[in-house]
Protein backbone atom coordinates (compact mmCIF):
# COMPACT_ATOMS: atom_id res chain seq x y z
CA UNK A 1 0.00 0.00 0.00
CA UNK A 2 0.84 3.42 -1.26
CA UNK A 3 1.54 6.70 1.66
CA UNK A 4 -0.68 9.67 1.41
CA UNK A 5 0.05 13.09 2.42
CA UNK A 6 -0.49 13.42 6.39
CA UNK A 7 -3.45 15.64 5.44
CA UNK A 8 -5.25 13.20 3.38
CA UNK A 9 -4.72 10.34 5.95
CA UNK A 10 -5.84 12.82 8.53
CA UNK A 11 -9.04 13.82 6.39
CA UNK A 12 -9.72 10.23 5.94
CA UNK A 13 -9.14 9.19 9.91
CA UNK A 14 -12.22 12.10 10.16
CA UNK A 15 -14.39 11.41 7.70
CA UNK A 16 -14.32 7.51 8.63
CA UNK A 17 -14.48 8.62 12.72
CA UNK A 18 -17.47 11.18 11.11
CA UNK A 19 -19.06 8.62 9.15
CA UNK A 20 -22.49 7.38 10.85
CA UNK A 21 -23.07 4.11 8.62
CA UNK A 22 -20.99 0.89 8.14
CA UNK A 23 -18.13 2.77 7.53
CA UNK A 24 -17.86 4.13 11.05
CA UNK A 25 -14.82 3.91 13.19
CA UNK A 26 -14.62 5.01 17.18
CA UNK A 27 -12.27 7.24 18.30
CA UNK A 28 -8.81 4.82 19.03
CA UNK A 29 -9.47 3.25 15.54
CA UNK A 30 -9.39 6.66 13.89
CA UNK A 31 -5.61 7.09 15.30
CA UNK A 32 -4.58 4.10 14.49
CA UNK A 33 -6.15 4.79 10.34
CA UNK A 34 -4.47 7.62 10.49
CA UNK A 35 -1.05 5.87 11.28
CA UNK A 36 -1.50 3.13 8.90
CA UNK A 37 -2.23 5.01 6.15
CA UNK A 38 1.01 7.39 7.04
CA UNK A 39 2.98 4.57 7.44
CA UNK A 40 1.69 2.70 4.29
CA UNK A 41 0.11 -0.19 6.02
CA UNK A 42 -3.43 -1.43 5.56
CA UNK A 43 -6.01 0.44 6.75
CA UNK A 44 -8.14 -2.57 7.64
CA UNK A 45 -6.03 -3.26 10.24
CA UNK A 46 -7.93 -0.96 12.12
CA UNK A 47 -9.82 -3.33 14.20
CA UNK A 48 -7.15 -3.97 16.43
CA UNK A 49 -8.28 -1.09 18.08
CA UNK A 50 -12.31 -1.92 17.62
CA UNK A 51 -12.45 -2.46 21.48
CA UNK A 52 -10.73 0.79 23.04
CA UNK A 53 -13.55 3.74 21.97
CA UNK A 54 -15.35 4.88 24.80
CA UNK A 55 -12.52 4.41 27.25
CA UNK A 56 -11.75 0.81 26.32
CA UNK A 57 -14.78 -0.74 25.70
CA UNK A 58 -16.61 1.61 27.11
CA UNK A 59 -15.65 1.45 30.63
CA UNK A 60 -14.74 5.71 30.74
CA UNK A 61 -11.25 4.81 31.58
CA UNK A 62 -8.49 5.94 28.85
CA UNK A 63 -9.69 8.25 26.51
CA UNK A 64 -9.80 6.34 22.77
CA UNK A 65 -7.25 8.91 21.17
CA UNK A 66 -4.52 8.12 24.23
CA UNK A 67 -4.77 4.50 23.78
CA UNK A 68 -4.97 4.04 19.67
CA UNK A 69 -1.82 6.74 19.68
CA UNK A 70 -0.22 3.62 21.88
CA UNK A 71 -1.30 1.31 19.43
CA UNK A 72 -0.14 3.44 16.40
CA UNK A 73 3.09 3.84 17.84
CA UNK A 74 3.64 0.09 18.41
CA UNK A 75 2.45 -0.23 14.63
CA UNK A 76 5.25 2.23 13.97
CA UNK A 77 8.24 0.41 16.25
CA UNK A 78 7.26 -2.80 14.10
CA UNK A 79 9.43 -0.95 11.10
CA UNK A 80 11.97 0.36 12.78
CA UNK A 81 15.39 -1.31 13.06
CA UNK A 82 16.64 -0.21 16.01
CA UNK A 83 17.77 -1.94 19.21
CA UNK A 84 14.68 -3.15 21.23
CA UNK A 85 15.50 -1.82 24.48
CA UNK A 86 16.11 1.34 23.33
CA UNK A 87 13.50 1.50 21.21
CA UNK A 88 10.93 0.82 23.85
CA UNK A 89 12.49 3.06 26.36
CA UNK A 90 12.31 6.17 23.72
CA UNK A 91 8.55 5.09 22.52
CA UNK A 92 7.54 5.24 26.27
CA UNK A 93 9.02 8.43 26.90
CA UNK A 94 7.49 9.57 23.73
CA UNK A 95 4.26 8.58 24.85
CA UNK A 96 4.15 9.89 28.51
CA UNK A 97 5.03 13.22 27.10
CA UNK A 98 2.26 12.53 24.34
CA UNK A 99 -0.61 11.76 27.49
CA UNK A 100 0.63 14.32 29.44
CA UNK A 101 0.74 17.22 26.57
CA UNK A 102 -3.25 15.62 26.17
CA UNK A 103 -4.14 15.55 29.61
CA UNK A 104 -2.60 19.54 29.56
CA UNK A 105 -4.35 20.31 26.60
CA UNK A 106 -8.43 19.21 27.44
CA UNK A 107 -7.64 18.87 31.02
CA UNK A 108 -8.45 14.97 31.98
CA UNK A 109 -7.27 11.79 29.71
CA UNK A 110 -10.35 9.87 30.52
CA UNK A 111 -12.99 9.10 28.33
CA UNK A 112 -15.46 9.47 31.06
CA UNK A 113 -13.80 12.67 32.64
CA UNK A 114 -13.52 14.26 28.75
CA UNK A 115 -17.08 13.62 28.10
CA UNK A 116 -18.64 13.51 31.30
CA UNK A 117 -20.87 11.07 30.18
CA UNK A 118 -21.18 6.81 31.67
CA UNK A 119 -20.52 5.31 27.61
CA UNK A 120 -21.21 1.64 29.31
CA UNK A 121 -24.89 2.16 29.47
CA UNK A 122 -27.26 2.93 26.55
CA UNK A 123 -28.50 5.92 28.91
CA UNK A 124 -25.05 7.46 28.85
CA UNK A 125 -24.36 6.70 25.50
CA UNK A 126 -27.88 8.70 24.91
CA UNK A 127 -26.49 11.91 27.10
CA UNK A 128 -23.47 11.38 25.02
CA UNK A 129 -25.06 12.14 21.93
CA UNK A 130 -27.97 14.11 22.82
CA UNK A 131 -25.79 16.97 24.56
CA UNK A 132 -22.99 17.02 22.09
CA UNK A 133 -20.15 15.76 24.46
CA UNK A 134 -19.07 13.49 21.62
CA UNK A 135 -18.78 16.86 19.30
CA UNK A 136 -15.35 17.11 20.77
CA UNK A 137 -14.57 13.79 19.98
CA UNK A 138 -13.27 15.14 16.75
CA UNK A 139 -11.10 17.38 18.05
CA UNK A 140 -9.40 15.06 20.19
CA UNK A 141 -8.71 12.55 17.11
CA UNK A 142 -7.26 15.73 15.03
CA UNK A 143 -5.23 16.75 18.00
CA UNK A 144 -3.97 13.60 18.56
CA UNK A 145 -3.34 12.73 14.82
CA UNK A 146 -1.72 16.10 14.29
CA UNK A 147 0.75 14.95 17.85
CA UNK A 148 1.79 11.71 16.57
CA UNK A 149 2.31 12.59 13.08
CA UNK A 150 6.20 13.43 13.69
CA UNK A 151 6.80 10.08 15.44
CA UNK A 152 5.18 8.81 12.26
CA UNK A 153 7.73 9.59 10.03
CA UNK A 154 9.65 6.32 9.31
CA UNK A 155 11.87 5.38 5.98
CA UNK A 156 12.11 1.42 5.54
Amino acid sequence: MSRITLEEAKAEALARFNDKGPDHINCAQAVVCYALLVLGRDPDYVTTARYLGGGIAGTGEACGVVTGAAVAMGLRDLHLDEEPEELASRTRTELQQLVNDFAQEFGARRCADLTGCDLSTPEGHEKFVTTGANERCPLFVGWMCDRVAPMLQVTD
